[in-house]
């Protein structure tokens, strides 16, 4: 049995991520703003990241919405990333950020472009901290389940992907060293069954050094 911190748990994308992990056979703390639970931690991106509460976490998963306020956001998607990312990285435990499309073009949605600004910047902080991480960078979010998806890279595409899609994708590559180093960005793809992880994490490009 393997420990995982899941960083936004109690949150729509992250309850799926730790039922899944928790269904696995895996302890599962949820680290929140507002914790509730018994396996639950107070960690709030925007103050202290306090080093005690990944201590003995064999994996990091990061699932949090950016706040409306520029500067709110700032704090927890650029500062409160690369503070959790300095801890992994001095601790050697791997990462897995779940992102958005648009991040190299914010321009297409200027009323978030904020918002994605910071989320991009929480990226790149992950990506130099030398920290093992995987970055899985949703579509417009749904709750309709679906088994295909389609994986892409660049940030080019357009179109939807289901919440329970996303955390197959982040539990899978917590478990897959073919994924780390690596940054796509996930469809839905009702034309295609239930993907081969494994067999999708290899064919992907790592991310260029920085």
């Amino acid at each position: 049995m393997s420990t995982f911190i899941v960083v936004g748990g109690a949150g729509r994308t992250g309850r799926r991520i730790t039922e899944r992990l928790t269904k696995d056979g895996h302890r599962v703390i949820v680290a929140s703003r507002d914790p509730e639970g018994e396996e639950t931690v107070t960690l709030d991106l925007a103050g202290r990241v306090d080093p005690a509460v990944f201590a003995g976490a064999d994996g990091i998963v990061i699932t949090v919405e950016p706040p409306k306020d520029p500067d709110e956001a700032e704090a927890v998607m650029h500062a409160g990333v690369a503070a959790v990312a300095g801890i992994a990285a001095h601790e050697d435990i791997p990462v897995v950020l779940v992102s958005q499309i648009y991040l190299t073009r914010a321009s297409e949605h200027p009323e978030m472009a904020d918002r994605i600004a910071a989320r991009a910047r929480g990226e790149q902080a992950l990506r130099t901290s030398g920290a093992q991480y995987t970055i899985v960078r949703a579509s417009w979010l749904h709750d309709v389940g679906t088994d295909g998806v389609r994986v892409e890279q660049g940030d080019t595409g357009e179109g939807r992907i289901s919440r329970e899609a996303v955390a197959k994708a982040v539990v899978a590559a917590l478990f897959d060293p073919s994924a780390s180093g690596k940054t796509f960005e996930l469809y839905d793809d009702p034309e295609s069954t239930e993907p081969d992880w494994s067999t999708l994490f290899a064919a992907l490009s790592p991310d260029p050094e920085s």
